[in-house]
């Protein structure tokens, strides 16, 4: 049975809560929220698709499909090292953005 069409999913804004289009690590999902919400709010996410950043200062991605990472709130093309970081791709590079695949990540 089919639940959603996939472009998004709904999520509980964690401590803090979540604001529009930041890119944030929700369990073992890079999602980015559609509105700004507060903590205990649920709040429809992308976790798929083309975004413009926010990219790591200094990292300066090309169209050639680098793998993306997410460390510190941001994409980078570095792979992170932290005991606590996701050190798998969470997508691509691509022309300056970044293409979240959507594939499942180390939690």
């Amino acid at each position: 049975m089919r639940i959603a069409d996939g472009k998004s999913i709904d999520i509980v804004a964690p401590a803090g809560g979540l604001k529009k289009d930041v890119p944030v690590k929700h369990g073992a999902l890079i999602v980015v929220p559609k509105m700004t919400v507060p903590e205990g709010a649920v709040v429809s996410a992308h976790w798929r698709g083309l975004f413009s950043g926010p990219i790591k200062d200094g990292d300066t991605p090309a169209f050639s499909g680098e793998p993306a990472y997410f460390k510190g709130g941001k994409f980078t093309k570095t792979k992170p090292t932290a005991e606590s970081d996701v050190k798998v791709p969470v997508g691509v590079f691509i022309d300056g953005a970044v293409l979240l695949t959507g594939v499942t990540l180390e939690s």
